[in-house]
C-alpha cells in the first residue's frame, strides 16, 4: 500500500463568533481579572480572610440577559438543580405572550397524538413551566417528556432552557447564549474543574447560523465560593488532547482469534489511536533519555556499558514495586537489603569516576548524581507506559488464557460457547455462562426479565437496592466465579450485576402499570426506562445467537414483548 502524508488542518474561526464572559451580580458581565481584584479587596475587609459577599445565582444571571440574550441554555451539573432552577425562575418570569401559549399547547397537544398517557409525576409541573417558556431536560426523564421540550425548543417556544451537559452530546439544538451555573461538575467520584473541551463543547451551542450576529457563553461566579484555578480558561486554542478510549472486550479477542492469524492480531492491536498518541509522546521521552544518558556518560561506562546500566535500573524499579506489594517482614528485610546493594553498585561507578578525589568532598556531587538517575528511572516508568502495543499484546494474551479456561477456546479455536459469546456485545462471559447453565430455559420470562436488567446494571449514587425473593443464587455463583476468575489472570473484573431495580423489571413484566413503579423507587423515571430497554437488547442478542434453538427463541419474544410496553416502548 503506498504511503502518504496526511496533513493536519486546524481552524478556529467561527462563522457566528462567540464572545465570552464571567458574572457577578455586582460587576454584572466581566473578566478573570476584574473578579480576583474585588475577590482580594473583599477578603482583606473580611475578620475570616473569605469575602462575605452577596451570593449570585442563576437568577441574577436571566435578569441581566432576558433582554437581548435569549433563547438561552443553561447547563447545570445536577438533575434536580436543572428542575429546581426551573422552578425558582417560574415563579418570578413568564416569557411567553398569549399567542405563543396557544402555540405551546398546540405543539404539545401535537406530541401527545404520538403517545399514549404520559404517566409521569413531573408531567403537570413541567407543563406550567412550559406556558411560560421554561423547561428542563435531563436523562432522568420519560423519553416523551424530552421530545416535548426539544419539540418547543426547535420552534422557539422556549427562552430558557436548563439542562445537564448530555443535551450537548448528539442533540444540535443552537441557541443564542449558554449560561453555566457552577464551573465545576461532579464525575462519579469528586467535583472536578469543567475542562476546556467540556467547556467548548457546551459553549459551542451558542450563536445561531443566519440569525445571530454573534452567540454568548456566560459563567455564574459565586465569591463565596471562588477559586480561579477551578475555572476554564476559555481559550480555544488551549482546548485538551483528545484521548484514546480503545479497550480490549473478550467480545473482540474472540472475534480476533477466529478470523486472524496472532501476526495479524499483533499488527491490528498496534493500528489505533492510542498507540499512534503514545509514539509520539514517546519520542519526547526517548529524546530527555539520551539528554540524561549524556550527562551520566562517564559513569555509566564503569558499569560495563549502557544495557547494563538500564538493566540494573529496571532491577531495582522492580524490586521496589515488590517492595511495595511486600507485608512479610523478612521479605520486605530481604528486598531492602538487594535495594541497598544495586545503588551501591551505581555509587561506586559514580567514585570510580573521580580516583584522585577524595570521596567526603564528593558527596554533594553524589547526590546530583542520583537525582539524574532518578530523573532517568522516572523516564524509564513514562517510556515502559507510553508502549501501549505491548500492553495490549499483555492484554490480550491475559484475557485470553481466561477464555481458554472458561472453555471458550480450544487450540486457537472457537467452541459452541465462544461461538455464542462472539456474538454478544456487552456482558458477553455472564450472558454466555448463564447460556450454558442453561438459566434462559430455567427462568420464566418475568423472571428472566428481572435477570436481564441486573446484569451489567450500574445504580446511580445513593440509589438503594429493592429487596426481592426471585432466586438469583444460580447468577450470583457464577457472578462471584467469574470477578475471582478475572481478577487473578487479568487483574481487574469487568463483569456487573446488581439487581437494584430487579424486582421492578419483574413487576412490569408481569403488568403492572409504570406509575406504580415508581411509588417504590428513588430511580428517576428514564433511568428505569433506560434500564428496561438495555434489558430487552440484550435478549434481542440472545435470541439471535440462539438461533438453532426455536423453543428459546419463542420464550426470547415472549420476555420482549412482556417488557417492551406502554411508558418503555417509547424511545428516541
Amino acid at each position: 500500500m503506498q504511503q502518504q502524508k496526511v496533513e493536519v488542518v486546524t481552524h478556529f474561526h467561527r462563522v457566528v463568533p462567540l464572545k465570552h464572559a464571567l458574572f457577578e451580580r455586582s460587576l454584572g458581565f466581566t473578566t478573570m481579572n476584574r473578579i480576583q481584584k474585588k475577590y482580594r479587596r473583599l477578603a482583606g475587609q473580611s475578620p475570616s480572610g473569605r469575602p462575605e459577599a452577596p451570593a449570585t445565582t442563576h437568577i441574577d444571571l436571566i435578569r441581566a440577559i432576558k433582554g437581548d440574550y435569549l433563547p438561552c441554555l443553561f447547563f447545570t451539573f445536577s438533575r434536580r438543580k436543572c428542575e429546581s432552577n426551573a422552578f425558582e425562575l417560574g415563579e418570578e418570569e413568564d416569557f411567553l405572550n398569549a399567542e405563543q401559549k396557544s402555540q405551546v399547547t398546540e405543539a404539545i397537544e401535537g406530541v401527545l397524538e404520538r403517545y399514549s398517557t404520559i404517566e409521569s409525576g413531573r408531567w403537570p409541573h413541567l407543563r406550567r413551566l412550559l406556558l411560560k417558556g421554561i423547561a428542563y431536560h435531563h436523562a432522568g426523564m420519560l423519553p416523551v417528556l424530552k421530545d416535548i421540550v426539544e419539540e418547543l425548543f426547535t420552534r422557539r417556544l422556549i427562552a430558557v432552557l436548563y439542562c445537564t451537559e448530555t443535551f450537548a452530546v448528539g442533540l444540535n439544538f443552537p441557541c443564542k447564549t449558554v449560561c453555566f451555573d457552577s464551573s465545576t461538575k461532579w464525575d462519579g467520584n469528586s467535583f472536578r474543574p469543567v475542562t476546556n473541551r467540556e467547556y467548548f463543547q457546551m459553549a459551542g451551542r451558542a450563536g445561531r447560523r443566519g440569525i445571530d450576529e454573534e452567540g454568548f457563553a456566560f459563567m455564574v461566579v459565586d465569591l463565596n465560593y471562588f477559586d480561579p484555578s477551578q475555572f476554564p480558561s476559555m481559550k480555544e486554542d488551549e482546548v485538551e488532547p483528545l484521548q484514546s478510549q480503545f479497550s480490549l472486550t473478550y467480545n473482540s479477542i474472540l472475534n480476533l482469534v477466529k478470523n486472524y492469524s496472532e501476526e495479524e492480531i499483533y499488527r491490528i492491536l498496534g493500528q489505533n489511536f492510542a498507540t499512534y498518541q503514545a509514539s509520539a509522546e514517546r519520542q519526547g521521552v526517548l529524546v530527555e533519555l539520551e539528554i540524561l544518558e549524556d550527562e551520566l556518560a562517564p559513569y555509566i561506562k564503569n558499569l560495563r556499558g549502557q544495557e547494563q546500566f538500564v538493566k540494573t535500573l529496571r532491577k531495582r524499579l522492580e524490586l521496589e514495586s515488590e517492595l511495595n506489594r511486600a507485608y512479610n517482614k523478612r521479605t520486605r528485610s530481604k528486598l531492602k537489603k538487594e535495594i541497598r546493594a544495586l545503588t551501591q553498585r551505581l555509587d561506586s561507578a559514580f567514585y570510580r569516576a573521580f580516583p584522585q578525589r577524595d570521596r567526603a568532598l564528593l558527596r554533594r556531587e553524589n547526590r546530583k548524581f542520583r537525582r539524574k538517575v532518578k530523573a532517568y528511572e522516572r523516564l524509564l516508568l513514562r517510556e515502559q507506559a507510553l508502549n501501549p502495543l505491548e500492553r495490549y499484546i499483555r492484554e490480550f494474551e491475559d484475557k485470553k488464557a481466561l477464555l481458554e479456561v472458561l472453555g471458550y477456546l480450544e487450540h486457537d479455536e472457537l467452541t459452541s460457547a465462544g461461538i455464542f459469546a462472539s456474538q454478544i456485545h456487552g456482558h458477553e462471559l455472564m450472558i454466555t455462562e448463564m447460556f450454558m447453565e442453561g438459566l434462559f430455559h430455567a427462568y420464566p420470562p418475568a423472571e428472566l426479565n428481572a435477570v436481564m436488567v441486573a446484569v451489567g446494571y450500574e445504580p446511580r449514587k445513593n440509589e438503594f437496592r429493592i429487596k426481592h425473593k426471585l432466586d438469583f443464587g444460580p447468577l450470583l455463583r457464577i457472578y462471584h466465579h467469574l470477578q475471582k476468575l478475572e481478577r487473578h489472570m487479568v487483574g481487574y473484573p469487568s463483569v456487573q450485576f446488581h439487581d437494584h431495580v430487579a424486582a421492578l423489571a419483574y413487576r412490569w413484566s408481569s403488568g403492572e402499570s409504570f406509575t406504580k413503579l415508581l411509588e417504590d423507587t428513588s430511580v428517576d423515571e428514564g433511568d428505569l426506562v433506560f434500564a428496561f430497554r438495555r434489558g430487552i437488547d440484550l435478549l434481542r442478542q440472545v435470541r439471535n445467537a440462539a438461533a438453532e434453538d426455536p423453543v428459546l427463541q419463542g420464550k426470547l419474544r415472549e420476555c420482549i414483548s412482556l417488557m417492551d410496553r406502554d411508558e418503555v416502548s417509547i424511545w428516541l
